[in-house]
């Protein structure tokens, strides 16, 4: 579990920050453009993840007096992942749903893409935290 997370916070931080990284670096287009074309599964993957790692949580709640820090931060990943994966999968989870509910989700998702490139530096923060915690 610990690396399939590990690995969906460094691809959607990558993907969060892609915009950003092609306005610094031009040629770098051409290498995101492999991932880029699997943005919206990889996004699905992330809030399917995202959202286990809150039911999780949630269940370990009672604990929160014991470790706090460590709920707060299994916390903030799960917001994060489930916030930019809504960001990169909406396109694809219209075409697979549609309806009214994506229309209200797509007015909310319309709320959070102005933040898609703090979240894909939060995303690559909280893998590089869950490397060193990990190797520590």
């Amino acid at each position: 579990m610990w690396l399939l997370t590990f690995v969906l916070l460094v691809l959607l931080g990558v993907l969060g920050i892609s915009g950003w990284l092609k306005a610094q670096r031009p040629d770098a287009g051409r290498h995101l453009q492999s991932v880029e074309q699997f943005e919206g599964w990889i996004g699905a993957a992330g809030l399917v993840l995202g959202l286990l790692i809150l039911l999780r949580w949630l269940s370990a709640l009672r604990l929160m007096y014991y470790a706090a820090g460590g709920s707060l931060v299994m916390l903030l990943t799960a917001l994060v992942m489930i916030a930019i994966s809504l960001i990169l999968a909406l396109p694809l989870l219209r075409t697979m749903f549609g309806g009214a509910f994506m229309d209200t989700m797509s007015r909310f998702v319309d709320k959070l893409v102005p933040y898609k490139i703090g979240l894909g530096f939060a995303c690559l923060v909280l893998a590089l935290y869950s490397l060193l915690g990990r190797a520590l």
